[in-house]
């Protein structure tokens, strides 16, 4: 055998293409298309000191401190009604 031969390999299950008349695969492409509408996609910038900014990093723990913000600003105000 050569150095490029795969005729030793197995495949150990073989993977076929969903039916196009599932109702399930239709049903996740309608949520898709909705979920798509409300993509965040614009970005925004703020400037804060230093010392605001190690306040916000500590209370935001491990998450990112931009996700908190959002958090924050759905949770506690009115700002995206």
């Amino acid at each position: 055998m050569g150095k490029n031969d795969l005729s030793s390999l197995k495949i150990k299950q073989e993977k076929k293409l969903p039916d196009e008349t599932d109702i399930s695969l239709l049903e996740k492409k309608a949520e898709t298309k909705t979920a798509e509408v409300k993509k965040a996609d614009k970005v925004i910038s703020l400037r804060i000191s230093a010392s605001e900014y190690e306040t916000l990093k500590q209370k935001a723990g491990m998450v990112p401190i931009g996700r908190y913000l959002k958090h924050k600003l759905r949770e506690s105000t009115d700002v995206f009604e």
